[in-house]
């Protein structure tokens, strides 16, 4: 009985491969969202495929970028919504806001805990001191009472 399992990908590696693409088309779509809010300007898809080029993002970040632009307004808002009285939405760094606007557009398809463990370990590596911690409430707050409540009034109509 010959098994060649060097040819062979274990379900192991698969799953690692398939969790660093993920992680590699979230950083390439917060990228996207960053160079927006960094000039404090509206997320545009025609301009981030004119600066990118297509070839840097695939099918489906391209199309969460859009699903991200057309509700971009609404996504700020509610962010908004949940920052402290005492903060600014233009005060908070460009990154975060691209990462708390990301989180937000995942938690609509993807369970909380995975979705907010992400974007604080995303922010953890790129962010300065503990702004982790800020984007750990704002995604929280989002998912406990905007997310949770459209499922609970979904499944009561």
């Amino acid at each position: 009985m010959n098994n060649d399992s060097s040819s062979k990908i274990s379900e192991k590696d698969k799953r690692i491969l398939f969790l660093l693409n993920k992680y590699k088309a979230r950083m390439h779509i917060i990228n996207c969202i960053y160079q927006s809010e960094l000039f404090n300007k509206n997320l545009s898809i025609q301009e981030i495929l004119e600066n990118c080029g297509e070839n840097q993002l695939n099918a489906n970040e391209i199309e969460s970028l859009k699903i991200i632009e057309a509700k971009y307004d609404v996504f700020t808002r509610i962010a908004k919504k949940f920052i402290s009285e005492d903060w600014e939405w233009n005060r908070i760094l460009p990154l975060s806001r691209a990462i708390i606007i990301y989180g937000e557009y995942e938690l609509l398809f993807n369970d909380p805990r995975v979705v907010i463990n992400e974007m604080v370990n995303i922010s953890k590596i790129y962010s300065p001191n503990n702004d982790y911690k800020f984007i750990n409430k704002v995604l929280d707050l989002v998912s406990k009472n905007v997310i949770k409540k459209n499922t609970k009034d979904e499944k009561e109509n």
